[in-house]
């Protein structure tokens, strides 16, 4: 009778939930793999992002990843919709803004904690060394300080949504699309700095 009862016991109970997995490093590239994975995922909405975000994100968020695994930093490299729970040292969920009215907007930073601001901080610092347009407040819409993925990542030293400029800006767009690898190798320089490690080298300006 005992042994019936753990074994109803064991069936009945719920299953405790995975443990985080623990990451020096976690990057995703915004709107990356949709709108294939958009079925598995119906919370998240489908947005594929403006016009030509979701070809620029991965180069991006790749060029990080290749130089952070060189200086032997582990790093999860993440596409924009994805399961499971993450403990990293630092987080960034890469993007390009939209606007309906070009030019409107810039780059942009978003966190959910308060814990997250110096990192945040740290970030309009460095990038704004080389980025010539405007930068929005931080968290300025409810989609930058409520994004979905901070549910599931916990970051240390900063989870943020970094917008890097607004790709519906010709200005802006002719900028960046030059520079879609320096901008990863500029965000392995800070997210390096921001686990403690001064071992990744600043690119400093773009240079063709």
């Amino acid at each position: 009778m005992i042994a019936a009862l753990v074994l109803l016991v064991a069936l009945v109970a719920p299953l405790p939930s995975a443990s985080p997995t623990r990451v020096d490093v976690l990057i995703s590239a915004g709107h990356e793999g949709r709108p294939q994975s958009c079925a598995r995922f119906p919370k998240h909405h489908c947005n594929l992002g403006a016009s030509g975000e979701i070809a620029w994100t991965p180069v991006v968020a790749d060029a990080a990843t290749q130089i952070l695994r060189a200086h032997g930093i582990g790093v999860q490299r993440l596409p924009a919709d994805f399961d499971g729970r993450y403990d990293a040292g630092a987080a960034v969920f890469i993007h390009f803004d939209g606007n309906d009215s070009p030019c409107s907007t810039g780059a942009s930073i978003g966190f959910h904690r308060a814990q997250d601001a110096p990192a945040a901080a740290a970030w309009r610092s460095y990038y704004g060394r080389y980025f010539p347009f405007r930068f929005m407040p931080d968290n300025f819409t409810r989609n930058l300080s409520n994004y979905y993925a901070f549910r599931q990542v916990h970051a240390q030293n900063g989870a943020l949504v970094l917008e890097l400029g607004e790709i519906d800006c010709p200005a802006q767009k002719a900028w960046l699309q030059p520079r879609l690898a320096w901008e990863g190798a500029v965000l392995a320089h800070f997210l390096a700095n921001q686990i403690g490690r001064k071992d990744v080298p600043d690119p400093g300006p773009f240079a063709p």
